[in-house]
């Protein structure tokens, strides 16, 4: 009897220790915390939920892209592209879904504060442009590059004013009654000119232009558009031949129910609309956050100089210099193969020594003469600025010998030095800290020794001479803060002080008005892409994140 008391036992024990297994097994996967919000806890079943749900919305994406792929109804640019982007969070999904959830309960916290309310109808709505194929447009394009000279990178004020004339002359064309066909043939710079500018079809998102793509979605039927400067510097008109509404997915529902992704839950209709819900909070609250900045506010008009931040700037020996080069052959990339005694060398030289007496007469043109005479490929766009030098850097040794010979004073004219390159000749600007320069810039600016466009044009690293110091209109939200809030706080009409930024640069502002004014165009984008970011992450940053499961790191 107490044998088979003892066994029972026994048996019963093994029973109960299973029971506890499973159950710890169970709670592990379920109920243990993936993560935690303010000490509130992020469930892995709920994490689980969350990637089923981003799983099945990108199986729905896939799927329609290469429904439309095979249909001809989008570009392989654009099906290549988004692909990409999919799989790219697919490899994510972990990190993404938690990041996800953690945002979602932040931002629900968030949202109450900012009295942002969602309701069903803005669930549905979200859910309904899921199923939804936006609309599609036929496309095509007329383009006209700039004409560039042999080893030009940036085109010349000359080439551009000629490719627009181009692309004028062919709007007018068109207007007058001209067939696209053969203008488009006949005038186009693009690759689809055999093909009359096809572009096949289009939707808002389409990789093109920004400027020409808005203007393409905007255009009615069989109208060209106006010329559209592009960011590129190319000039393009547009035509839209076909327009297709937009199209609601009636099976949306229906796949939802019968989608499985491998140990992933199902997805329950209840999972899906906590994950739309999630979406329309963050809209929502992005609006009501970017809302004031919309608004017609104070703005400044800025002036700049802008000294970017240097490796070599406390190395041994750091200087700062800009130089003009005259390559053999104007190919400094070639020069170490051409022979001494080639004439190619002294061609470079002779040039080197007719600019060095050119600026020896008047040093303010060396900016003007680097941009449209150095073979430096960068120096049309820097007018020659280079970064600090030091001792410790592989620079030519001929090169760093003449920057690096003592007794050297900010301004010096350097005779034309001979390296591996070409001939240079260079002009020591200053050396460390730009800090402590760009606090000389200003007492010479306020004691009128010294012009700010002038001070821009020999130093700062963004100066464009189409703009010259200027930087335009300012609104706030539109820079980083520390640069807005040393804006807004400078004097109007006089240089502000120096403002260093780790990691970034030095800035000098000179504030010339200020007017109340509504964001143009391009203002709201910029303020639309980065108010609530940084709104937000200032503000994830008072809740503390607790994340319990290992995940690849997410990078969007």
């Amino acid at each position: 009897m107490l044998l088979n008391l003892g066994f029972g036992i026994t048996i019963v024990a093994a029973i109960l220790l299973l029971v506890i297994a499973v159950g710890a097994s169970w709670y592990g996967d379920h109920l243990a915390s993936a993560a935690s919000v303010n000490g509130t806890s992020i469930t892995k079943d709920a994490w689980n939920r969350q990637k089923a749900v981003n799983a099945f919305r990108a199986d729905y994406q896939q799927r329609r892209l290469r429904t439309l792929l095979a249909a001809g109804r989008i570009r392989s640019t654009d099906a290549d592209a988004r692909m990409s982007i999919i799989q790219q969070r697919q490899q994510q999904a972990d990190s993404i879904s938690l990041e996800q959830l953690i945002d979602g309960t932040i931002q629900d916290q968030l949202a109450a504060q900012q009295g942002v309310t969602v309701t069903d109808a803005d669930v549905d709505a979200k859910i309904q442009d899921e199923a939804t194929t936006p609309e599609l447009r036929h496309a095509w394009m007329i383009a006209v590059s700039p004409e560039l000279k042999t080893g030009e990178s940036v085109a010349t004020d000359a080439e551009k004013a000629a490719a627009k004339a181009k692309a004028d002359q062919a709007l007018a064309d068109l207007k007058a009654g001209k067939d696209w066909d053969s203008v488009a043939k006949a005038v186009s710079t693009d690759a689809t000119k055999d093909q009359a500018g096809d572009l096949s079809y289009i939707d808002k998102n389409a990789a093109l232009d920004a400027a020409f793509r808005d203007a393409l979605v905007a255009a009615p039927k069989d109208t060209p558009t106006e010329v559209i400067e592009g960011a590129d510097g190319v000039y393009r008109i547009g035509r839209v031949s076909e327009i297709i509404p937009p199209q609601v997915d009636g099976t949306f529902a229906s796949q939802i129910s019968d989608f499985t992704s491998g140990s992933l839950p199902k997805v329950g209709e209840a999972d899906l609309r906590a994950a739309f819900r999630r979406d329309a909070v963050r809209e929502k609250l992005g609006d009501a956050v970017l809302a004031p900045y919309l608004k017609a506010a104070p703005q400044r008009d800025v002036s700049e100089i802008y000294m970017q931040e240097g490796q070599s700037e406390t190395g041994p020996g750091a200087i700062k210099v800009r130089h003009i080069l005259y390559s053999p052959n104007g190919d400094p990339s070639t020069a170490s193969n051409v022979q001494p005694t080639d004439p190619a060398w002294a061609a470079a030289k002779a040039k080197a020594d007719a600019t060095y007496a050119r600026l020896q007469a008047n040093p303010s043109l060396f900016d003007s003469i680097a941009r449209a005479e150095s073979n430096e490929s960068l120096a049309k766009t820097s007018g020659g600025k280079l970064p600090y030098f030091s001792t410790d850097d592989a620079v030519d040794p001929d090169f760093m010998a003449a920057i690096e010979k003592p007794g050297l004073v900010p301004g010096q004219l350097l005779p034309p030095v001979k390296s591996s390159f070409g001939w240079h000749v260079i002009q020591v600007m200053h050396g460390p800290t730009d800090e402590q320069w760009a606090q000389k810039l200003k007492a010479d600016i306020d004691a009128g020794k010294l012009t700010f466009e002038d001070a821009a044009r020999d130093n700062s690293d963004k100066y464009d001479p189409t703009k010259g110091a200027s930087i335009g209109w300012v609104a706030k939200g539109q820079l980083t803060e520390a640069v807005e809030n040393a804006i807004f706080a400078a004097p109007i009409g006089k240089v502000s002080d120096p403002l260093k930024v780790d990691g970034d640069g030095t800035y000098l502002f000179l504030v010339n008005k200020e007017e109340t004014r509504e964001p143009d165009a391009d203002q709201k984008q910029t303020l639309e892409n980065t108010v609530f970011t940084d709104w937000y992450t200032k503000q994830k940053a008072n809740f503390q994140v607790q994340r319990d499961v290992a995940t690849d790191q997410a990078t969007s």
